[in-house]
């Protein structure tokens, strides 16, 4: 089974030590009112805020943060700001979403149950690990799910964020679902159907419940052969260090023999070329074995790890497998305290 995911947004930021300030005000686009307690947040970080009564906003910004800056209200139509400054302060107009707030879902009825539809989605959209497993969607009635027939596609949305519970690794997760979709492979002979790829998109605010010792020790397990791992062991040229393994046609290989990595006119972007799919094995734990085929000639990374275009690569194996249930925050530290 092929996977392909993506994250609709650019995941960067690893650096704990901050040194910029964000600000802004958020706007009402047809009153011209502030709007107090908008979400504030760089996506897929645990770096965030919320506007005060007079609509402003400071948020700190790490060093290596180029990802966009996620900015939201219940019954607004959410904003995405990827090419703001720190010198600017930002004038945020958001638009109400009179569309959402009246919407009546009105579907045809198909022949999945919603409690079907609704395990396909959770195992796609988490995964089947034990961190997988523990997580929880706290306003699971606000997903819509449908099952279209006649293209063997379960689709899934959802208006306001969902709230989620990630119970082993101890986070909170605001995602807010842009897109969902499963293709499924329908076998007669079986009168049964198979997901062939999987795709989701949306933005993602962590906030970690608890930082005890357990909990440190989980993560870490979680990030150890991750794609995350491996992305920022690749850049420093510690594969071999932090015990991963590159096999091609079963023989292990150099990364420098099959990956080239070149530098770019930002010096924290690096151009990457993969030239043949390889096979990425952990000794860390011999079941994270993976496979990695580039879609494009190349792809980019920056010095925290992120890769993006996010569907420049298709993983396979523990990679495809790992979804929202196992990953972390890119603000992520292994020492993390």
């Amino acid at each position: 089974m092929k996977v392909k995911y993506l994250f609709f947004i650019v995941l960067f930021c690893v650096l704990k030590t901050y040194s910029q300030t964000v600000s802004g005000v958020v706007i009402d686009s047809n009153t011209n009112q502030p709007i107090e307690g908008a979400s504030v947040y760089f996506d897929n970080t645990t770096v965030g805020t919320i506007s005060n009564e007079q609509g402003l906003f400071n948020i700190q910004k790490p060093t290596a943060v180029t990802s966009p800056l996620v900015i939201s209200f219940l019954g607004y139509k959410k904003q995405v700001i990827s090419g703001y400054s720190p010198d600017e302060k930002l004038s945020v107009l958001l638009v109400e979403d009179i569309s959402a707030l009246n919407e009546v879902f009105l579907v045809s009825k198909d022949s999945w149950s919603r409690e079907r539809k609704m395990k396909e989605f959770k195992t796609s959209f988490f995964g089947i690990s034990k961190n997988a497993l523990s997580c929880e969607i706290l306003n699971e009635d606000d997903i819509r799910l449908q099952f279209l027939e006649d293209q063997n596609k379960l689709v899934a949305s959802a208006t306001v964020p969902l709230i989620i519970m990630n119970k082993k690794l101890k986070y909170q997760i605001q995602y807010d679902l842009q897109d969902f979709e499963i293709d499924y492979n329908y076998q007669v002979e079986l009168d049964s159907y198979f997901a062939s790829s999987v795709y989701y998109a949306g933005t993602m605010f962590y906030t970690s419940e608890s930082n005890s010792r357990n909990i440190v020790r989980r993560r870490i397990k979680a990030y150890k052969g991750s794609v995350l791992h491996f992305m920022r062991s690749l850049l420093e040229e510690k594969l071999k260090e932090n015990k991963f393994i590159l096999l091609f046609n079963g023989r292990e290989v150099l990364a420098e023999n099959f990956i080239s990595v070149s530098n770019t006119d930002n010096p924290s972007i690096f151009q990457v070329e993969l030239h043949q799919p390889l096979t990425v094995v952990s000794e860390n734990d011999i079941e994270k074995n993976s496979v990695i085929t580039s879609s494009e000639t190349y792809f980019y990374l920056d010095r925290n790890g992120n890769h993006m275009p996010a569907d420049a690569l298709i993983f396979k194996g523990y990679f495809g497998n790992n979804r929202v249930g196992d990953t972390l925050p890119l603000d992520y530290q292994q020492d993390e305290k």
